[in-house]
């Protein structure tokens, strides 16, 4: 039954994900980053932050909804099927390594394709959840504002700290979000 289902996920929904994960995608959501991020270099001790964080948390996700609904129209699939996808592919990629590729999204010739690996998709999820959830935003582009900026010719989404460190979504730990990013459950407060 697993080996059906993978099926599935190999050839028939991999398109998704490789929509998303394709590099001039990637650098749009890696540009906008690195240009608004100085934005986030200065907090409120308050715990409030500046109105134009919430227009540009709006403007990010926007940039999700708009590759969302040319994957879907390009591939034929509905949103349901995306969540399926994503939640399959994070059941897979919660039992690889890091280095392993995703089902269906392995090197190709035809059509061309470096392949997704376990790690990317990790990066990728982290990414998509900032598009649905502030906070995780918020993170994402204070993390941002703190390092030097990448290189015009990198590609692949920015990490967050967590991430970097370790200590964020990898196989041994899945994020505790759905398949589009919401929290299944609070965060837990922060350190006195």
């Amino acid at each position: 039954m697993n080996e059906a289902a993978a099926c599935r996920v190999d050839w028939q929904l991999s398109p998704f994900l490789r929509g998303f994960c394709e590099a001039p995608f990637a650098a749009e959501i890696n540009e906008f980053i690195q240009t608004h991020a100085s934005a986030f270099r200065e907090s409120n001790l308050d715990g409030s932050h500046p109105l134009r964080w919430t227009e540009l948390h709006k403007e990010y996700a926007a940039l999700f909804e708009r590759q969302l609904q040319a994957v879907v129209q390009e591939e034929g699939f509905s949103l349901e099927d995306f969540r399926d996808h994503i939640a399959e592919l994070r059941e897979f990629a919660a039992q690889r390594a890091p280095e392993e590729y995703l089902p269906g999204c392995e090197p190709s010739f035809i059509p061309p394709g470096k392949g997704i690996r376990v790690e990317e998709f990790w990066d990728f999820l982290e990414a998509l959840t900032a598009s649905k959830n502030f906070e995780s935003f918020k993170e994402v582009m204070c993390a941002a504002a703190r390092r030097p900026k990448k290189s015009p010719e990198a590609c692949g989404y920015t990490r967050s700290p967590a991430a970097e460190e370790g200590s964020g979504y990898r196989p041994s730990q899945p994020p505790d979000v759905d398949e589009l990013g919401t929290p299944l459950e609070p965060p837990p407060p922060p350190p006195d």
